[in-house]
């Protein structure tokens, strides 16, 4: 969606000229705070350089025209703003700045709360940071501190403290992650997975929903071999929905695990497998 959003206020002049009129909480989709306006602003001379945590504004030209700058910390957009009944709407955590002021121009600008220092963000870096965070549900209990940019946790999910997870993950709801467990970057987990020491994900990976992962071949009660089996699921690979995975295999790059298999053994690179136990159906062609 593009990050250029107008709110066109309608012209209810006649012949003796024009009138707009901004009324709050119907064509301002906001409860006005604070107005603010801009003029005298040196073409050469740019403005902004911030964004706001909370606050929405919106800006209207009434007089001349600007050029304003909008990023969101993933793609920039410009536009012009020179029409006095269509204002741009600058909603939270939008990085702007305001370009090439015409000499006669008069920036109106209409925000959501009164002035607060504390609402800015004016250092680029640390906007990028913010937007790039992950974004943890506060439903989710998630103890690691090793999580990449862009991942997201949902509800009811829990993620033991010395785990790893990379870039732009996707950990839904209803999961569980042990400490001795590492996910590469852009890695899907759908509900119902748990996810047992001695298992690493690499980039790019699938992992559909109920998958079950095993890491001990003989288990009993309240007995702990001294070291769990390692299970290493290369890039590119995906694991259809119920499957489930022995401990100590590889599952290799890019292999398609079959709805419901039993996977007992490693898988070689870009093999399609499935049943139970689960055997070499054909192999991905590029």
């Amino acid at each position: 969606m593009s990050l250029i959003q107008w709110i066109e206020l309608p012209n209810l002049g006649d012949q003796r000229g024009g009138l707009v009129v901004a009324e709050t909480c119907k064509n301002i989709p906001f409860d006005l705070k604070r107005l603010y306006y801009i003029f005298d602003a040196k073409p050469e001379v740019p403005r902004g350089f911030h964004a706001h945590k909370e606050l929405h504004q919106i800006a209207f030209c009434i007089k001349g025209k600007c050029k304003m700058l909008m990023d969101n910390g993933f793609v920039k957009e410009e536009v012009w703003i020179d029409q006095p009944n269509k204002g741009l709407q600058i909603p939270p955590m939008i990085w702007h700045e305001m370009h090439d002021f015409s000499e006669d121009c008069v920036l109106l600008v209409l925000a959501s709360e009164h002035y607060d220092e504390n609402d800015y963000i004016r250092d680029y870096q640390e906007f990028l940071k913010e937007v790039h965070k992950p974004f943890i549900h506060p439903l989710a209990d998630v103890q690691s501190s090793q999580i990449g940019e862009d991942s997201h946790v949902w509800q009811y999910s829990v993620i033991l403290a010395k785990a790893k997870i990379g870039k732009n993950c996707n950990i839904c709801a209803h999961t569980l992650i042990e400490n001795d467990v590492v996910l590469g970057n852009n890695v899907t987990v759908k509900s119902g997975v748990f996810i047992w020491d001695g298992i690493t994900v690499q980039d790019n990976v699938f992992i559909g929903p109920n998958v079950t992962f095993t890491n001990d071949k003989h288990p009993r009660s309240k007995q702990y071999p001294e070291e769990f089996l390692r299970t290493i699921i290369e890039k590119g690979a995906s694991i259809g929905a119920n499957a489930t995975i022995l401990p100590g295999i590889k599952i290799g790059q890019k292999s398609m695990i079959g709805a419901g298999a039993v996977v007992t053994k490693d898988v070689p690179p870009k093999a399609i497998v499935i049943g139970n136990p689960a055997f070499i159906k054909g192999f991905i062609k590029e």
